[in-house]
Parts: C-alpha cells; sequence; structure tokens
C-alpha cells in the first residue's frame, strides 16, 4: 500500500501497524483530541487535529472521556446510546464525557484533494461513522470502519451512501457472541476488530444478509466493516 488514511488515530496503534506491514506506505492521520496530536510529522507521516465530518471548516463539538480516551467521540448518539452509556453483558459503564470542546472539521473529499487516494481508508471515530462517511462523494479504494450491533441504524444508512458512489462488496470482521449462528458471510476475531486483517469472503449487501447478526438492545457484537 502507498497511502493510507487513519482517520481516529487515538494513541496511534493503527498507523504503527501500518508501518510494520508497509515500511514504505504514507499515513495521513486524523485525530479529534488535541491531547494525543504531538506526534511530529515526518515524510512519510501527516497528523492533523481535525474532525473528520462531511462539511469542511465548521467547528464540531467534541467530547474526551479522560478515563478511557478511545470512546472519545464526536456523535452525541454515542453518549446516549451505546454501550458505554447504557452497559451490556461486559460493561457496566456508564462513561464520563467531558464537556464539549471545539476541534475544526474537514471532509474525506478534502483530504483526498489534498493527499491523493489512499489505497484504504480506516476509520474508527465511536459512533460518527456516518457524519464521516457522507463527507466522500465519490468512489475511492477500500475502506474499512468501525461498526457497532447498537448503531445498526447507522450501519444501513452508511452502506446505502456507499453503494450511491458505486461501491459493491462488502465483508466484516468481528466478535460475535451468538456462537450458535453460521458464520457464512462474515468473519469471527475474538479481537473484534484486527488491525489490517481483512475479511475472508466479500458480498453483495443483500447477500451479505448481515442484520441476522444484530441485536441492538445486546450491546455486544462489533468489529470491522469493509467496503470496496
Amino acid at each position: 500500500m502507498n497511502l493510507i488514511f487513519d482517520i481516529g488515530y487515538n494513541h496511534g496503534r493503527f498507523t504503527d501497524a501500518c508501518f510494520n506491514k508497509y515500511p514504505s506506505t504514507q499515513v495521513v492521520a486524523l485525530e479529534a483530541n488535541p491531547n494525543l496530536c504531538d506526534k511530529p510529522n515526518g515524510d512519510n507521516f501527516v497528523l492533523l487535529n481535525r474532525v473528520v465530518s462531511n462539511i469542511d471548516n465548521e467547528y464540531i463539538d467534541f467530547y474526551i472521556e479522560h478515563g478511557a480516551d478511545g470512546i472519545s467521540t464526536a456523535s452525541e448518539n454515542w453518549i446516549n446510546n451505546s454501550r458505554f452509556a447504557k452497559g451490556s453483558k461486559y460493561i457496566t459503564g456508564p462513561a464520563k464525557w467531558s464537556d464539549a470542546i471545539k476541534v475544526p472539521s474537514i471532509t474525506l473529499d478534502t483530504l483526498i484533494e489534498a493527499y491523493g487516494t489512499p489505497d484504504l481508508i480506516k476509520i474508527d471515530v465511536e459512533g460518527y461513522e456516518l457524519t464521516v462517511l457522507t463527507g466522500l462523494n465519490k468512489k475511492a479504494k477500500d475502506i474499512c470502519f468501525e461498526w457497532s450491533e447498537e448503531l445498526y441504524d447507522d450501519l444501513e444508512k452508511i452502506v446505502s451512501h456507499l453503494q450511491s458512489i458505486e461501491y459493491t462488496q462488502f465483508g466484516v470482521i468481528g466478535y460475535f457472541d451468538d456462537r450458535d449462528l453460521e458464520y457464512d458471510t462474515v468473519t469471527h476475531s475474538d479481537q473484534g476488530d484486527p488491525y489490517l486483517v481483512y475479511p475472508n469472503k466479500f458480498y453483495t449487501w443483500e447477500k451479505l444478509n448481515f442484520k441476522r447478526f444484530v441485536e441492538p438492545e445486546r450491546r455486544v457484537n462489533y468489529g470491522m466493516f469493509f467496503a470496496k
């Protein structure tokens, strides 16, 4: 891979995995939490303190969870309805997000115009994925983004948007608690969202038949959803 966008950089573990696997790649990373943007840029690494959104140059509310910065978010839906708000059989919750800070926005369209079309766009933004992806208005290359079953309605809207810009093949890797189901169209991983691991197979949205793996009120299943 020559170019990767890391949307939701956090502490940079995904970026580190990219350089370990593809030493000569270039990574453009975006992180909304200003406290996590202290890594210096280099010849093959750019880190921008921006919220990736569906509009450019707006100041977006961003909520930091200081005890668990990996679930910081720009999504009020995430704050109100995720497993970290309502709990689950594995999470007691609730998390405690800070008052909003204002972070400038940028779209995927603008990032592509500035840096080129990446071979992979990775998005892990805690419930804000729909807004991020509606800022992409032309098919790029491979995309992967985090999914969680409690936000399944957002996933359906994301797929509809991606189909409208000519994405046709979809694959899922993730943690699935309902072990009695037949995993014929998805790839199970105990890690849930392992870095740079693609699903075993890709399907049309209809053949993927993903809804059968989802119980929004359970708030357990999650992983990475791929589109190409």
